[in-house]
């Protein structure tokens, strides 16, 4: 019975995900932007919440510049996936939504291997130690979470990312 409840879970909050990324502003006539103007803006939200120097915005937007653009590769997939995975509950057929999740999952596992790489190199390679000491026990400003304009939780860098 916890397996089928977990299948279930994971079905409803995928669909509920689904309905969140086709709210206004966002539909099919919408251009989504370009992975040069996600990273500008995150590297803008991270220069405001760490107080950037001078040298450091430039670094930060080459490390989430080649995120962005490894991301962008990774959307259509994503995007057809869950295209399938609609049609597949829609209906219900259980096996194909289980091949698709697991399809998906590995997508979306590539994504957060991506922003944590990037997340690691910032940190080590960017930030002073004061600004190192901003991030806290956690992760929050590196990964989108948390205080700071434009935090967008653990979805990954910066606001705009367009998945549905």
């Amino acid at each position: 019975m916890t397996h089928k409840m977990g299948r279930i879970f994971t079905i409803v909050l995928i669909a509920g995900s689904a309905l969140y990324a086709q709210r206004p502003g966002r539909g099919a006539n919408a251009t989504p932007p370009t992975p040069a103007q996600i990273a500008q803006r995150e590297t803008d939200r991270l220069t405001r919440f760490f107080t950037l120097t001078a040298g450091q915005p430039a670094a930060v937007l080459g490390i989430l510049t080649n995120v962005e653009t490894q991301l962008q590769a990774l959307t259509p997939q994503i995007k057809t996936l869950r295209t399938a995975l609609t049609t597949a509950i829609k209906a219900n057929n259980q096996s194909q939504i289980s091949s698709t999740l697991l399809q998906l999952s590995n997508l979306e596992e590539q994504e957060q291997v991506i922003r944590a790489s990037a997340a690691g190199q910032i940190y080590a390679t960017v930030l002073n130690a004061a600004q190192q000491a901003q991030v806290g026990n956690g992760l929050g400003p590196l990964m989108g979470i948390g205080p700071g304009p434009g935090g967008r939780g653990p979805g990954g860098f910066g606001p705009g990312r367009n998945r549905n």
